[in-house]
């Protein structure tokens, strides 16, 4: 909208035109000066002879600057102004309600969602000429840092468990085995034999506890490759653990925050529960299989074990 840079006035071919003027009388002798009053009376003789002739002549109106249209012009100007105002305030509360940083909304106090804190994450620098794990120019998907550096850490307030190695060693198979039923000693020998054959390299693993009695175990079997991975995968379904052996299938999980190239199987025990309940998944990134679990005396919060298994799948990712 352009700006109003003068007032509105009646242009000079708008005002009305004036009686056309008297005719001059013939002079006097300069002897007998004419009567004042003469030109005066030929001026209304002509007058009358107007009024006959032609309509009488509208008054000049009087050249009067509105001041109400401007008063009312700037009085609209501030309004539309505020209304844009308040229209650009509107939308930006709107986006920020819409679009809130966790437990952030503006004007208002949003309660803990469950969610632990973890510290911030990265991930660690790839070998110099080493591409990632599902890069192209990686066709057997190897993580070729060294995965111990890939467990997630523990959150705030999370205390670790000093008989598991973390990142300063690797799990013994055994122990990773003891983990699921096995019938036998047979079958348990049967199984470790199965994973050196099917081209296990080592197992990373880290457990901790929060606050609230949580504990959370995260072990990460890396193979020779990713087809080494997949010809072990097919046993995963076929494992059960011995704290969860009646678990069932568990699709909360899946969600956009996951990986493409992450594939995540979570399972879920229902109650009435045992002396803990038990929530676990198997995720599979290229070489690694990785598996977490959490149990906790009466139930474990679906929120944190949501959460817990998302990050991991993206360090994998």
């Amino acid at each position: 909208m352009s700006d109003i840079t003068s007032e509105i006035a009646p242009s000079e071919s708008a005002l009305p035109t004036a009686a056309p003027p008297a005719t001059e009388a013939p002079p006097a002798p300069e002897a007998v000066p004419a009567p004042e009053t003469a030109p005066l009376a030929e001026t209304a003789a002509l007058a009358e002879t107007a009024l006959l002739t032609e309509p009488p002549a509208a008054p000049l109106p009087e050249v009067v600057v509105p001041r109400a249209p401007r008063r009312g012009l700037r009085a609209a100007i501030r309004w539309t102004a505020a209304v844009l105002v308040f229209a650009a305030l509107g939308g930006a509360t709107a986006y920020a309600v819409t679009r809130p940083e966790r437990t952030r909304i503006p004007g208002l106090h949003t309660p803990d969602d469950g969610r632990w804190t973890y510290p911030p994450l990265a991930l660690p620098e790839l070998p110099a000429g080493k591409p990632r794990p599902f890069a192209d120019a990686n066709p057997g998907h190897h993580h070729y840092t060294d995965v111990r550096s890939l467990l997630l850490p523990a959150p705030v307030g999370g205390t670790a468990d000093p008989a598991v190695p973390g990142p300063a060693g690797w799990l013994p198979q055994d122990s990773y085995l003891g983990l699921f039923k096995a019938y036998d000693d047979y079958l348990r020998k049967t199984e470790g034999a199965e994973l050196r054959e099917q081209g296990l390299r080592h197992i990373a693993a880290r457990s901790f506890t929060t606050p609230d009695g949580t504990r959370t175990d995260i072990y990460l079997l890396q193979f020779l490759s990713g087809g080494f991975a997949d010809i072990y995968a097919p046993n995963l379904g076929a494992q059960r653990l011995k704290v969860a052996p009646d678990a069932a299938t568990d699709k909360s999980v899946a969600s956009p925050a996951v990986p493409a190239d992450v594939t995540v199987d979570a399972s879920a025990e229902s109650p009435p529960y045992g002396e803990s309940a038990t929530r676990y998944a198997f995720l599979r990134a290229g070489d690694v299989i990785a598996l977490v679990v959490q149990t906790r005396k009466g139930s474990v919060a679906e929120v944190p074990f949501r959460q817990t298994v998302r990050l991991q799948a993206q360090l994998l990712g």
